[in-house]
């Protein structure tokens, strides 16, 4: 009698895998769900055609609103200098608007501030009825 030898068969077959592999690839990538982010809902005017010329606009037509890291709103004028709150931001813009209609709206933030101050600063200032605003970080 004559012993056989008995073949290794340990291991995974690997034959499929790649098959496998594809199909679920495949699955997931159409049953997620990608989130569209939305920027900031703005009309920009169009770009002047005389773009290497700089407008100079006068002191008192210019309204600052500065906000800092903390998020405390501070409206600078060629007048005055007052710290104001969210809730009354919309309130003393739109009172200096209807004062002085070509009033030109300067928002800036400090670099450490979080954007949703700015964000909800912008809400107000468009709710006040400023339609001339410059956006910048300081």
């Amino acid at each position: 009698m004559i012993k056989r030898k008995r073949k290794n068969l340990g291991g995974i077959p690997t034959a499929s895998m790649s098959d496998v592999a594809f199909l679920l690839l495949v699955f997931f990538l159409s049953t997620t769900k990608f989130d569209i982010k939305k920027g900031l809902g703005l009309v920009l005017p169009p770009a002047s055609k005389k773009a290497d010329k700089k407008v100079k606009l006068k002191d008192e037509n210019i309204l600052k609103v500065w906000i800092n890291s903390e998020g405390n709103i501070t409206l600078i004028s060629d007048e005055s200098e007052d710290v104001v709150s969210l809730g009354n931001l919309e309130s003393e813009v739109r009172r200096i608007v209807r004062k002085n209609p070509d009033m030109v709206v300067s928002l800036k933030t400090d670099r450490r501030s979080k954007y949703k101050y700015m964000v909800r600063a912008l809400d107000k200032l468009q709710a006040a009825g400023a339609e001339k605003i410059s956006l910048s970080t300081n």
